[in-house]
């Protein structure tokens, strides 16, 4: 009998926090609309740019006929990435004012005399990728023409190979896509225990004590309800990124459940510490969108962490979401799993994150007071 009722009383409460988490217009924003407005607008820009779509369009000014500059002409035409308009600049004014239009990205400029090429670039893109690949591509260009015009047999090549710890058809779309599954999973933890501020203020908390509740099927009916708002998170996110934007699974089943589990219990704990110390649901959204906001453009949600300056790497090496996003990757696409010893380390932290977080917070958090 008492097993019956406790799964009756577990039954009554799940359906009570389901209802106060599905019917809260902030639920369905920042824990469903929000990361998959990200997701989209992020694989929109970036998800279907690769080295295979990779060009750039380019003017060539005439400059005089001496070897190494018809042998850097001759080369550049046969780079086919780099795209020469069929209209040739008269000089190099001319040239000048189409890159400043924006109908070039670049402009190369053989030598009238002597031997500097010039290459024009337009200032405020001077560290984009097409400036970098520009000048990388007519940098080797010079130098191999040089050496054939001297007459020169180069005696080392390179030979560029691109290698990956997961499958070979890894693109920015999945890197994105399992960032963004821990950046929705973290946010829903983080702002998804305001209700434990408003049910103190109202005194709801107290009454619980003075009910025939069982407090631990009270907690547990929570965290199912936080389970199945995460569970919901990743189906929808990756069938997105898979169905409509070729995303790449490698799934481990086990690491992946272990990386789930203890990534929505610890970012559940960080939320129950939010709301110990907030006294007010507007003390608690500023908290949590702090919280957020630092780790999601700290934590290698959207970039690799190593295109951060060097002086931030020490933070991101501390935020919790750094760790519940390389896990993510590595159990959905790298296919890592707990043979793997960094999966442990992502694993580790995470967990000292949520239990620190939770002892704290039960510590701070007020449950009598009305």
């Amino acid at each position: 009998m008492g097993n019956k009722s406790g799964i009756r009383q577990f039954g009554k409460l799940f359906g009570a926090h389901f209802k106060m988490t599905f019917r809260e217009k902030q639920v369905w924003f920042w824990s469903i609309f929000y990361p998959v407005l990200l997701l989209v607008i992020f694989l929109l820009i970036f998800g279907r740019t690769g080295s295979d779509d990779f060009s750039a369009r380019i003017a060539v000014v005439e400059g005089a006929s001496t070897p190494a500059a018809a042998g850097v002409k001759e080369a550049l035409g046969y780079v086919d990435v780099l795209e020469q308009t069929e209209e040739k600049p008269a000089n190099l004014d001319e040239a000048r004012q189409w890159l400043i239009d924006k109908e070039v990205d670049a402009v190369v400029a053989l030598p009238e005399a002597g031997g500097e090429i010039k290459l024009l670039l337009n200032k405020e893109k001077q560290n984009s990728v097409t400036a970098q690949a520009v000048s990388g591509i007519l940098n080797q260009l010079v130098v191999q023409s040089s050496l054939a015009a001297a007459g020169v047999e180069p005696q080392l090549t390179i030979a560029t190979e691109y290698v990956s710890a997961g499958s070979d058809k890894l693109s920015y779309t999945d890197f994105l896509m399992t960032g963004m599954i821990a950046l929705a999973i973290s946010q829903s933890g983080l702002f998804g225990m305001m209700g434990m501020v408003e049910m103190r203020r109202n005194g709801l908390l107290k009454r619980l004590f003075l009910a025939p509740v069982d407090l631990r099927m009270f907690g547990l009916s929570s965290m199912a309800v936080r389970f199945l708002l995460s569970l919901i998170q990743v189906a929808l996110l990756t069938l997105i990124g898979v169905l409509f934007f070729g995303a790449h699974l490698n799934v481990d089943p086990l690491g992946f459940a272990l990386v789930f589990l203890v990534g929505t219990l610890s970012f559940a704990g960080m939320g129950f510490l939010i709301a110990a110390v907030s006294k007010s649901m507007d003390s608690y959204m500023g908290i949590a969108n702090l919280a957020s906001f630092l780790m999601m453009f700290l934590s290698g949600i959207f970039f690799d962490l190593g295109s951060l300056p060097e002086y931030i790497r020490p933070i991101s090496h501390v935020l919790p979401l750094t760790y519940f996003a390389d896990g993510l990757r590595d159990a959905m696409v790298y296919g890592f799993g707990i043979g793997s010893g960094n999966f442990w380390l992502n694993l580790g932290i995470m967990a000292v994150w949520g239990l620190t977080a939770f002892l704290i917070g039960s510590r701070l958090y007020k449950w009598n007071k009305a």
